[in-house]
């Protein structure tokens, strides 16, 4: 899953996005308009939009979402403003959900989770297809052609990050932060890297089409 944080506390956004990517979401940080509209990023799945943004520029930005992509993409904005009508004033135009500053990480991965289940039917239990391999989400296991493929727990983060990022080039920064994340990005080497990736093939063959620039980048294609 794809989350894009609009916040220009760069603490308080990099402490989300560090959260986040270790429970398995693909986060995306942007700490002003500028950021967010040079990059046109309009893949996410969720949006986290801070409307106390230096610039008052959120206001632009949620117009960009709501005209570029399907209304139904879920928005949550933050805020310092506790006051009720403000809270429904955005409620009913604007977002799909109000989270009142100071507030906990915790609360806020809960309501993306609840804002997620909603939109795709219980990501939980869902499963996800490539080529002739399925993930299942929920019991953490991969099935080719009926057959469950013996990956260990890394392969097979490894897998199905690579999976919801499929045609998209990633860093090794990246890899860290999403299957490595109790770790820094010394103690991953390159050869740690390759090595999963080696076994990996060696399981999956020619189902798992990985394309690698040398120790730079990684993506996945069909």
């Amino acid at each position: 899953m794809h989350i894009t944080i609009i916040e220009d506390e760069k603490i308080l956004s990099n402490n989300i996005a560090k959260k986040l990517n270790r429970n398995w979401y693909n986060t995306k940080v942007f700490n002003s308009y500028n950021e967010f509209i040079n990059e046109n990023n309009l893949d996410s799945d969720l949006y986290v939009i801070d409307i106390s943004l230096t610039d008052w520029s959120w206001f632009d930005i949620i117009k960009y979402i709501r005209k570029n992509r399907d209304n139904k993409t879920p928005i949550i904005i933050t805020s310092w403003y506790w006051d009720i009508e403000k809270k429904i004033y955005w409620l009913d135009i604007w977002a799909d959900d109000y989270l009142a500053k100071p507030y906990s990480i915790e609360e806020l991965e809960a309501r993306i989770r609840a804002l997620l289940r909603r939109s795709y039917e219980n990501i939980n239990n869902s499963e996800i297809t490539y080529n002739d391999l399925v993930l299942n989400l929920k019991e953490k296991l991969i099935r080719k052609k009926w057959e469950v493929i013996d990956l260990t727990s890394k392969e097979i983060q490894f897998v199905e990050y690579m999976m919801f990022n499929v045609w998209k080039i990633v860093k090794k920064i990246d890899l860290i932060n999403s299957v490595w994340w109790k770790f820094d990005e010394i103690d991953v080497t390159d050869n740690t890297i390759n090595v999963t990736i080696s076994k990996i093939r060696k399981k999956l063959w020619e189902s798992f089409k990985l394309k690698t620039m040398i120790n730079r980048w990684y993506m996945l294609e069909k």
